[in-house]
């Protein structure tokens, strides 16, 4: 009788479910400028990849969508000390408080949210045209 190989090779995971027990799912935070430079610091949660690929296809849809992306990603970032996301009660009342700030606050604290989860923007500052 022949003897039956095995497929299982050491060292790899053997489910998607044992790829997620190792902790991947575990929120990583940073400290970053608040909106007010100089001021108190703003705290800033990873978000999940189903965010981030909202994100960027709100960028690319265009429209409302586009205008609120950054802002959506901010609000769904922002955690208090405890590491509660500040927004999850009502995210639309948190993006219209955030669309009274000025956009280069906005923009660095996006930068600063990417940079966490391991991205950036495309366009450089010296390359964007007024």
């Amino acid at each position: 009788m022949a003897e039956e190989k095995s497929n299982v090779v050491p060292g790899v995971f053997g489910s998607i479910d044992e790829m997620l027990e190792t902790g991947v799912n575990e929120v990583e935070y940073a400290e970053v400028e608040g909106l007010k430079p100089g001021g108190k610091k703003a705290r800033i949660g990873s978000v999940n990849a189903g965010d981030m690929i909202e994100w960027s296809e709100g960028n690319d849809r265009g429209g409302e969508e586009k205008k609120t992306a950054g802002l959506r990603l901010i609000a769904k970032s922002l955690v208090d000390d405890k590491g509660v996301r500040y927004a999850m009660a009502d995210l639309a009342a948190t993006i219209r408080k955030l669309r009274t700030v000025r956009h280069k606050e906005c923009e660095r604290i996006v930068r600063a949210i990417l940079k966490l989860n391991g991205m950036s923007l495309k366009a450089d500052d010296a390359s964007k045209k007024d």
